[in-house]
C-alpha cells in the first residue's frame, strides 16, 4: 500500500468514524476508498464493517445515563440484532463478488434514500401507525435492518435511530444509544466472522480503524453540540454521489 493509499483511507476512516457515532453513513466514506485501493467488491464491505467497529464501541460509554435508563428494553432489541445479523453474515460469505459489485450501486441508493427519508417515516409510524414498529411487523423490520447491517450496512444506522424512538426510546440521544449498541454488537460479530474466513484486508484496516476510532471518539465527546442537519445533509449528498459514480463507474 502505497503512502497516498494509506492517507486515503485514513482520512476516510476518520471521517466515517465522526458520522457513524452521529448517526449513520460513514461506509459511504470507507467503500469507494478502499475499492480504489484496488480491493475486491466484497473484500471492501468485510473491511468497511470490521474497520468501522470501533466508532461505535468507543461512543458507547458517553451514553451511559440514556442506557441505564432503558436498560429493561435491551434485552429483546439485542436478540433481534444478533439473529440478523448472524444471518446477514452467512450471506455476505456466500456473494460472489461480481454479483455484489453489480448490487452495491442499488444497495448504497437505498440506503441513503432511507437514511434521507427516516425522518419522514418515523414521524409518519408515530401519528399513523406505531403497532408497526411496536409489533410483529417492526421485529420483522427490526430483523431484516440487522441482516443488511452485517451485509452491507450503509445508511442502516439512522434507519436503527428512527426505529428505536419509536420502539420506546424516547429521546435523539437514547435512540442513538440503542443504535451505537446494535451496530457494535453486529460488527463485532461481523470481525470475527470475516476475519476467519480471510475477507479482511488488515493492510487496509489499520488506517481506517486508526482513523474510525479517532473519529468516533471525538464526535461522541462532542456530540451533543453538533449540528445534526448538517451532517445529514453532507452524508445524503455524498451518498448520492457514490451511488453514480458507482454505477458509471
Amino acid at each position: 500500500m502505497t503512502p497516498a493509499e494509506w492517507l486515503l483511507l485514513l482520512g476516510a476512516g476518520f471521517l466515517a468514524g465522526v458520522i457513524n457515532a452521529l448517526a449513520s453513513g460513514g461506509s459511504f466514506f470507507t467503500y469507494p476508498a478502499l475499492i480504489l485501493t484496488g480491493l475486491t467488491p466484497v473484500s471492501a464491505a468485510a473491511t468497511t464493517l470490521t474497520a468501522l467497529a470501533p466508532a461505535n464501541i468507543v461512543a458507547i460509554p458517553e451514553y451511559l445515563p440514556e442506557i441505564r435508563s432503558d436498560w429493561h428494553r435491551y434485552p429483546r432489541e439485542l436478540a433481534i440484532i444478533i439473529a440478523g445479523a448472524t444471518l446477514g453474515i452467512g450471506a455476505l460469505i456466500r456473494t460472489d463478488n461480481g454479483f455484489f459489485e453489480r448490487f452495491v450501486p442499488w444497495l448504497i441508493l437505498a440506503g441513503t434514500l432511507f437514511y434521507a427519508a427516516s425522518p419522514w417515516i418515523r414521524r409518519w409510524s408515530e401519528r399513523q401507525a406505531p403497532e408497526a414498529a411496536t409489533g410483529l411487523v417492526g421485529t420483522v423490520a427490526m430483523f431484516v435492518f440487522a441482516v443488511y447491517l452485517t451485509y452491507f450496512g450503509s445508511g442502516v444506522g439512522n434507519v436503527f435511530i428512527g426505529m428505536y424512538t419509536i420502539r420506546g426510546f424516547d429521546t435523539f440521544l437514547s435512540a442513538n444509544a440503542a443504535k451505537n449498541i446494535a451496530i457494535a454488537i453486529g460488527t463485532v460479530m461481523a470481525v470475527v466472522a470475516y476475519s476467519a474466513t480471510g475477507f479482511v484486508s488488515w493492510s487496509a484496516l489499520v488506517p481506517l480503524a486508526i482513523g474510525s476510532l479517532s473519529g468516533g471518539w471525538l464526535s461522541a465527546k462532542g456530540g451533543r453540540r453538533v449540528p445534526v442537519r448538517a451532517i445529514r445533509v453532507a452524508t445524503i449528498a455524498f451518498g448520492l454521489f457514490v451511488a453514480g459514480w458507482l454505477f458509471v463507474r
